[in-house]
């Protein structure tokens, strides 16, 4: 279990509280609610109430959403400090765009909607704050929507693979880093069927880039990556 304290140093390492004195958090102490989620479970659903913002603590949780035609597309998958359901929070009476599920035992600490808002008008700065990070956020949907448009298959498994592993500490360039995901998930993150993305992953592990096990991609020489992805 993650201590509140700890809890904050998380909080003030993302990217709309960086720079803030963990003392400055304090005040949202009060409000945390520590939950934890099952494997495979929802945390929430499209189209529920979206008036809490989640913490990571621990745990993997796939942002999603079905098509009609019932193939998912993955908008991130997320892990230990990362937050998820800010935007809905800040508009009233909103809900939720998109599913998040727990890929493994997860827990969060949650947030309500009014000590978000409260904490962002008594701290301008951080409101301001708020601004760089959704013009970053629309910054990357656009890079996501080029991606599609011109890059390959294969192209955007390698980016999407090294930009996983980046995140989970591996962006030396002889950095081999294991990154829990099936190739369900994979295959959403790049718009991609499943079995056109099990090709591409095959052949990467024939080439000695990568190594595949069940629901886990060892990225072993991101450098052949890299090259591909350009």
């Amino acid at each position: 279990m993650t201590a509140p304290a700890e809890a904050l140093a998380l909080l003030g390492a993302t990217p709309l509280f960086a720079g803030v004195a963990s003392a400055d958090l304090e005040p949202l102490l009060a409000d945390f609610r520590l939950r934890r989620f099952a494997a495979d479970s929802y945390i929430f659903r499209e189209g529920d109430p979206g008036d809490h913002m989640h913490l990571v603590t621990r745990g993997e949780v796939k942002i999603s959403r079905t098509t009609e035609a019932g193939s998912e597309v993955v908008f991130a998958v997320l892990g230990a400090g990362d937050v998820f359901g800010e935007l809905a929070v800040l508009q009233e009476n909103a809900t939720r765009s998109a599913d998040a599920q727990a890929l493994a035992e997860t827990e969060c600490y949650v947030l309500h909607r009014q000590a978000v808002v409260a904490f962002l008008v008594a701290h301008p700065a951080v409101m301001w704050r708020l601004v760089t990070v959704l013009s970053d956020y629309i910054r990357r949907k656009d890079e996501a929507y080029s991606d599609l448009a011109f890059n390959d298959i294969p192209g955007r498994v390698a980016r999407k693979l090294l930009e996983l592993a980046a995140a989970r500490g591996g962006s030396g360039a002889e950095a081999q880093v294991t990154v829990p995901l099936s190739q369900r998930t994979l295959a959403g993150l790049v718009g991609a069927s499943r079995e056109n993305v099990n090709r591409a992953l095959s052949r990467f592990a024939a080439l000695g880039a990568i190594k595949l096990e069940r629901g886990r991609v060892t990225v072993l020489r991101p450098e052949e990556l890299r090259r591909r992805s350009l």
